[in-house]
This record gives C-alpha cells, sequence and structure tokens, in this order.
C-alpha cells in the first residue's frame, strides 16, 4: 500500500510476517499459514533475511519498471513493515532487520501487541523505525479474556508498562509515529477506547471489522461496525477506517517463509507465491494477485491522513 511518510513522501510498504508465533491467541487472528515442510522460516538464518531484504529494495526500488506497480502508481521510499505473530518474541531479530533495513535503504516500522515492549526494548529499536503500530482490542480484561488476549500464565497486557515504554520510545525519537490498530468484533464493538487513546496519545487509529478468514464467530455486521465508528467520531482527525473489502488484495504480504500471500475472494484462504529467495521477488510476485486499483484507493485515504 502507499503512504505518506512525515516529509510528505509518497512510500510504499511491505508486510513481512516474521514469525506465526504468538504469546496471545486471539480468535480471529489471521496469521496461520500453510507451511512448506521443506522450507525453513527465513529468521532462523540471518544470511536469509539479509537475502530478502535486498531483495525487496531492488524490486521494489521507486525506479524499477520491471515491478509492475511502477506503471500504475509512483513513490519516494519503500518501508517494511515487520510484523507477526508477535515479533517481540524475538526481539534480536526484530533489531537486526531494522538495523540491516537501515543499511540498503529501506525504512522500518513494527506492529507489535505491546506485551513484550519494554522500555529496555523500546531505546535499542526506536530510533530506527519511523512508525510504532499497536494492537490493542480491548482495555478491559474480561473482554481481553473472550477474544483471547493473554498469555499462557493468564497474563494481560500491562497499559502503564506499555505507557512508559512508548514514553521512552518518543523520547529516543521525537519523529516517529505511534499507530493504534483495534480490530473490532463481536466481543468489543460496544466497548469505549477514549481512556485508552487518552492514555496513548497515538498519532493514528487503524479502526479494521475483523475479517472473517479463522473464525466467523467474532465477525459482526455493519451496523455494528459503524455504531463503533460513530461512537468515536471525537477521533475522525486521527482514525482510519478499514472494512472486509478494504482489506481484499491491497496490502504487499509476505511470510514467515518468504512467500508474497495474498487474501484473495477467489480462492478458499490464502494465495502464496513460490519463496522469493528461490525464484527471485519479479516472479514470485507474478504469481498472487493485487489490485492496483485498491492500492490507489489506499494512497488516497493516505493523503487523507490514512494507512
Amino acid at each position: 500500500m502507499l503512504y505518506y511518510s512525515a516529509h510528505n513522501q509518497k512510500q510504499l510498504v511491505i508486510n513481512w510476517h516474521l514469525t506465526e508465533a504468538c504469546n496471545y491467541s486471539c480468535r480471529y487472528c489471521y496469521a496461520h499459514w500453510q507451511r512448506d515442510e521443506d522450507v525453513k522460516d527465513l529468521i532462523r538464518q540471518e544470511y536469509q533475511i539479509h537475502q530478502l531484504l535486498l531483495e525487496l529494495r531492488e524490486f521494489f526500488d521507486p525506479i524499477n519498471s520491471r515491478n509492475p506497480l511502477a506503471w500504475k502508481m509512483a513513490w519516494a521510499n519503500t518501508r517494511l513493515n515487520i510484523a507477526g505473530g508477535e515479533p517481540l518474541l524475538f526481539p534480536c531479530v526484530v533489531e537486526e532487520t531494522v538495523k540491516f533495513a537501515s543499511r540498503v535503504g529501506l525504512k522500518a516500522s513494527l506492529i507489535t501487541n505491546g506485551s513484550l515492549l519494554t522500555e529496555r526494548i523500546a531505546r535499542r529499536i526506536g530510533s530506527g523505525l519511523e512508525v510504532l503500530g499497536i494492537s490493542i482490542d480491548s482495555a478491559d480484561a474480561f473482554s481481553n479474556q473472550l477474544i483471547g488476549r493473554l498469555n499462557s500464565k493468564g497474563e494481560f497486557l500491562d497499559l502503564r508498562q506499555l505507557q512508559s515504554a512508548v514514553e521512552a520510545i518518543r523520547e529516543r525519537n521525537p519523529a516517529i509515529k505511534i499507530k493504534l490498530n483495534t480490530v473490532v468484533n463481536r466481543v468489543n464493538w460496544e466497548d469505549d477506547f477514549s481512556d485508552l487513546i487518552s492514555l496513548l496519545q497515538p498519532d493514528k487509529w487503524k479502526i479494521l471489522r475483523a475479517l472473517p478468514v479463522t473464525d466467523r464467530s467474532m465477525t459482526i455486521d455493519e451496523e455494528q461496525f459503524q455504531s463503533f465508528v460513530e461512537r468515536h467520531r471525537r477521533y475522525h482527525r486521527i482514525a482510519v477506517v478499514e472494512d472486509n473489502q478494504d482489506m481484499v488484495e491491497s496490502y504487499i504480504m509476505i511470510d514467515p517463509q518468504g512467500r508474497f500471500f495474498q487474501n484473495s475472494p477467489c480462492s478458499a484462504g490464502y494465495q502464496y507465491s513460490q519463496p522469493i529467495l528461490e525464484v527471485g521477488a519479479v516472479k514470485a510476485f507474478e504469481q498472487v494477485r493485487f489490485d492496483p486499483d485498491r492500492f490507489l484507493a489506499r494512497y488516497e485515504d493516505a493523503e487523507e491522513g490514512g494507512s
């Protein structure tokens, strides 16, 4: 997707889900992939991470005319968005990835559930991040239990610890943008997030409707989703709303084994490419569907302060 960076430059974002592992078990989590038993996750070998980033840097170079997206849109730089699972289960991998991304000319961002983000980690990686995304779907313990947002010890997100970590990362990197991601679902659609917004002071709040990929029992109807959005209208300056259809074929996504994947409506589950490190980014990118018009729609949203 395209995004406007802090300097008002158009930016292409690539989402690399470096692990499927997570300390939470959210019932609607889509981060579960069909695994090729002959291919190991890239995080097992540092050199493979480096190879992946070099491939992405070359293929998504703004001046690379071999990239089919270049004929429909233009971007000034490329950002690698590190996601999971929960990437901070592997903090050393995240730190090395952020450093190497910078070395090869990629911007970097991180999406985390916040539970493992300490002040120490925040200070170590903060200067290398352009955006820190935090996924929070409720501040209520009972709601989090119903959703599955607690670890194997029954522990929930410590919001005060998270607040301290966010303050530390802002101190380390005043230019960083803090983004809050919330999946609206059957448990939380009646919640009020005002206190949470006041606590974390995000620069942006992405409100997503639960995508029925793995568990349809958590989905909500249009009226319930719009009720949540309307309840938080006061935050319209930072809020970006994404419904299910907005998310189809509109993200560039890579799984832990280094394959492009896509949530196409034409197939059950995901479409996968061959591993990028085996066939190269050019060929792998041709093997999954992308809708440039949806990309362009995101581009227009970004102009308004979007994703």
